[in-house]
């Protein structure tokens, strides 16, 4: 019996330090409780030791908070995208979030190719609450659209 117990606390412990490791030696945060969805993330610049800085236009979620980049992030609601444009560094992902009544479904320009950069595109239309995340890892200006509604329209300009 005590050799299954002596066996029992050494899993555990294994268990707990797998853990510790995983997660840098730190609890996972669940974010700010004011609304602001923003989950931190690093950046493949910040990997290898570079300075990351980060700009937005519009009113997008984005926050840098000691070398670790929060995603940025558009919602979507009945009346299309917002922020219309957002401004990012290469490497950020973007989280889209839909808030409307209608399914979303983001893709790449032009409708209904989606050709402009491919592998940008949801794939599949989602409902309300849901979201859709793409890491931006060229640099260039992208359109994109709701292919559920492709008058809505967005775009997101990747820099160095």
């Amino acid at each position: 019996m005590n050799n299954k117990l002596f066996f029992g606390l050494i899993v555990l412990a294994a268990g707990l330090l797998v853990g510790w490791f995983m997660f840098g030696g730190s609890v996972p945060s669940l974010g700010n409780l004011t609304g602001t969805q923003t989950e931190e993330m690093p950046t493949p610049t910040q990997a290898a030791g570079f300075p990351f800085e980060e700009e937005s236009t519009g009113t997008g979620t984005m926050e840098d908070k000691g070398g670790v980049v929060a995603r940025t992030v558009v919602t979507y609601t009945n009346t299309g995208f917002a922020p219309l444009t957002v401004t990012i560094k290469q490497g950020t992902t973007v989280t889209f979030v839909n808030e409307s009544t209608k399914g979303m479904w983001i893709a790449s320009a032009v409708h209904p190719t989606h050709q402009l950069l491919p592998g940008f595109d949801q794939l599949v239309s989602v409902t309300s609450g849901d979201t859709y995340e793409y890491t931006f890892a060229k640099v260039g200006t992208w359109k994109y659209h709701n292919h559920v509604s492709p008058a809505d329209t967005g775009t997101v300009m990747v820099t160095q």
